[in-house]
């Protein structure tokens, strides 16, 4: 049978099948069922956003709860700072080694009993040797003890209402700063004593002093079941993670201060975050909170041609006997940034070598006869190579340069980073081949393999980098492991480098250094650090395992000058093969275990500790520069003796980090792993230092607090450094967030929209639906068959 479709034939009304009341009323109950459906996901919608929103809102102490975190305010007056903080720095720089005495005064402001927090960051080479607290006149000096007997103690204190102090240290260069039990109106004095090298490279001495931290980014998952045990005795705004377990104590709170500069973020911008603390910063200026003044008593043993500090203005001035004193000008400083002082010898007094020593006694358990106290020598070095006289040929490069543009590199950071890439790209020479890395949360190369370094494409290169922005996460290690598979096989004569600039903002450091040993191949990284206050111990740390060097830059004005440094060490030959012979007969423990290969302007330091008979004969050093032997001799003289003060706690520093790197290697958790750790444990206690398995704990024995007075807990947060602007931070893998729940709220409502109007809905669609089938689909009504085209004629 022929039937045309869509022929709109009228159906007789006979035939028609109308709906009974028992449909209307089954209709009418499934309405009802579908409007009360509606109410409750409505209902549900709008709470979730009033949640979200009320994150948003400014609060006052007596809306807090046990482990919320406070947002930034921007109204005045809502919350005065419970602990105010002053420190002094007090550092006497003698030969190769400068001990530092920091003071920090922690005067309680409230009408409670206070318990401070603050985390401390120390420069990444810092032996920690002495922890006191001082009420009044009375002092009452700390021990070093078992990390977890030390961290019993403090509680013990802390609850039977003596005072206590307990310093612990979470990475080499950030320490746990307590202090227990300070009453309504008091000030506890706590005082640090630490010794740390000097640094010298291409003719200048330096020393860095940090004032302040960068906020770092936690990876991974949060571990279960520590939300609760954070929200009780948590010190910071991240949860543990499956790769960070110490998220908590490396987390502290920040404070945004106020503007009084172009180079700072403004209070009240919308990028306030979770991990900044909620205190007005008017409030701490007023009370002169959070500054650092800094004394300094310079004895270099050699003439000075220049004395200055680059980020703050100093005054110095010279004493008899050509030892120098330098002061802040302006008395003390915001501690808004890293202190770093410089200084320069005479070109014609600089010598090609400096030996220090120290006489002491061995530790316990090395005992000589009769019970009677070994003593050891303790010996610092520093022995500039020979310059190289000839003009070696440039290889070319291979060089992948690697860009954070994390949240954290936001302000200033950012700047500095475009303009020393920027600068990096046009030392490119033709022959050399090059690729640019961008890395937040995600990793993005400009090219999927490095491309030859011609006019068009470092073009096009610059073109990109001008237009990066910093937001996001701190993902280090998708990006670290791409820019060290990019190298292509096959010409041996390229030189492979990867050029690293970050403020290396991240808590999972040993994780990142593992990747670097494991994937780093015959590449060679280098570590540019950026802004006011970058991770140190990270930089110098991953340049070290990755055979290269790390310059940091603190301010726009320093970024050709640090890097015409950078670039005249990638593209100068290198003094490989370096070996040392000491005397024969002198047994000799120093450190570093393998000299490493030394860029130009780079000299060999090393801390050696030896015993038995005196210090005499002749040290050699041997190596290659610009594919030529060279041999160096240095006589070794008592001259020296017990001018380097502290060399000792320097050279136990420097085995600590040698056996703690073998542990990167086995593994800590296994049995070389353990082994290792009881190694680094008793070399502590030896010596008096914290360490990752040590800390400091002082505590007075009489109680203060009276029963039944209750102990309020107070983060003392740090500053932002200067000139960067602070990202909003999340929590990784955990709650939902404010945007989230948001996102929830808008799905909801649209399913309720939805619901609302299905009926209406379906008819539109089925309408839409049945205009587009009769475009596509011919109207059989009007289309002539074949067989009516040409009837068939019957007769």
């Amino acid at each position: 049978m022929n039937r045309a479709l869509f022929s709109g034939q009228r159906i007789p009304r006979e035939l028609l099948v109308l709906p009974t009341e028992e449909y209307y009323r089954r209709r009418y109950r499934g309405g009802k069922r579908s409007r009360w459906l509606l109410f409750l996901i409505t209902a549900l919608a709008v709470f979730i956003a009033a949640v979200g929103a009320r994150a948003e809102q400014p609060v006052t102490l007596d809306d807090v709860e046990s482990g919320d975190l406070l947002f930034n305010s921007a109204e005045q007056g809502r919350y005065v700072p419970a602990v105010h903080l002053a420190s002094h720095a007090r550092v006497e720089v003698r030969g190769l080694v400068a001990e530092v005495q920091l003071e920090q005064a922690f005067a309680n402001r409230s009408d409670q009993w206070q318990e401070a927090v603050y985390v401390l960051p120390l420069p990444e080479q810092a032996a920690v040797n002495g922890l006191e607290i001082q009420v009044g006149e009375r002092r009452i000096v700390g021990k070093v003890r078992e990390r977890e007997q030390a961290a019993q103690i403090y509680k013990a204190a802390r609850a039977a209402g003596k005072r206590a102090a307990l310093l612990e240290q979470q990475r080499p260069n950030l320490f746990t700063n307590k202090v227990a039990n300070i009453a309504p109106g008091e000030t506890i004095r706590v005082h640090i004593r630490y010794l740390q090298p000097v640094a010298y490279d291409s003719g200048t001495f330096s020393l860095r002093l940090p004032t302040t931290l960068t906020p770092r980014y936690i990876p991974g998952k949060v571990i279960e079941g520590v939300e609760t045990e954070l929200s009780v005795d948590g010190d910071g705004w991240a949860l543990p993670t499956n790769q960070v377990p110490d998220a908590d104590k490396i987390t502290p709170f920040m404070w945004i201060p106020p503007v009084e500069s172009t180079l700072r973020g403004s209070v009240k911008s919308p990028k306030m975050p979770p991990d900044s603390f909620a205190q007005p910063a008017t409030e701490l200026t007023a009370n002169s909170s959070h500054k650092i003044s800094i004394e300094v008593k310079l004895d270099g043993g050699l003439p000075l041609a220049d004395i200055n500090s680059p980020y703050h203005d100093i005054d110095f001035k010279k004493h008899s006997g050509g030892s120098y004193s330098v002061t802040l000008r302006n008395g003390s400083a915001a501690m808004d940034r890293d202190f770093a002082l410089r200084w320069r010898p005479r070109t014609s007094a600089m010598p090609r070598a400096a030996l220090f020593t120290e006489k002491g006694l061995a530790p316990d358990g090395e005992d000589g006869k009769d019970g009677e106290k070994l003593a050891s020598t303790y010996l610092q070095l520093l022995l500039l190579p020979p310059d190289s006289a000839e003009k070696v040929r440039r290889l070319p490069r291979e060089v992948i340069y690697v860009i954070d543009t994390s949240g954290s590199m936001g302000g200033n950071s950012i700047r500095q980073a475009k303009e020393s890439l920027l600068l990096a790209l046009s030392r490119l020479q033709p022959g050399d081949r090059f690729n640019v890395i961008e890395f937040n949360s995600n990793t993005r190369a400009l090219f999927p393999r490095p491309v030859a370094a011609d006019p068009v494409n470092i073009r096009h290169a610059r073109a990109q980098v001008e237009t990066l922005q910093a937001r996001g996460g701190t993902e280090m290690a998708p990006a670290l492991r791409l820019a060290l598979s990019q190298q292509l096989p096959g010409d041996d004569n390229l030189v492979r480098q990867v050029v690293f600039i970050t403020d290396g903002a991240v808590g999972n450091e040993r994780a990142l250094f593992e990747l670097i040993q494991q994937s780093l191949a015959n590449a060679r990284l280098f570590t540019v650090g950026i802004g006011s206050a970058p991770n140190s111990h990270f930089m110098r740390k991953a340049a070290q395992f990755g055979r290269g060097v790390s310059v940091t830059i603190g301010d726009l004005g320093e970024v050709q000058e640090k890097m015409q440094a950078l670039f005249a060490k990638l593209e100068n030959p290198l003094a490989t093969d370096l070996q040392i012979t000491w005397p024969q007969g002198l047994v000799v423990e120093a450190y570093p275990k393998r000299i490493p290969d030394l860029y130009r302007g780079e000299p060999i330091q090393l801390v050696a500790k030896f015993g038995g008979a005196g210090l005499s004969g002749e040290l050699q050093l041997r190596g290659r520069q610009a594919g030529k032997q060279f041999q160096l001799r240095l006589a070794l003289k008592k001259s020296g003796s017990d001018v380097g003060r502290g060399i000792g706690s320097v050279w136990a520093r420097s085995k600590i980090e040698s056996l703690r790197d073998r542990q990167l290697a086995v593994g800590e958790s296994s049995e070389a792993g353990q082994s290792l750790r009881e190694q680094v444990l008793q070399l502590a206690l030896d010596h008096q230092l914290a360490s990752p398995y040590t800390s400091f704990v002082a505590v007075e024995e009489k109680v203060v607090r009276p029963q039944g007075e209750g102990l309020s807990k107070s983060p003392v947060p740090n500053v932002v450094a200067r000139g960067q602007v602070l990202q909003r931070q999340t929590y990784p893998s955990t709650a939902t967030g404010l945007n989230a729940q948001l996102l929830m709220a808008a799905a909801l409502l649209s399913l309720g929209g939805l619901l609302r109007r299905g009926r209406a809905l379906r008819c539109g669609l089925s309408q839409q639906l049945r205009r587009w089938l009769r475009k596509l689909l011919p109207d059989l009504r009007r289309v002539r068959l074949p067989q009516e085209r040409n009837p068939v004629r019957t007769r």
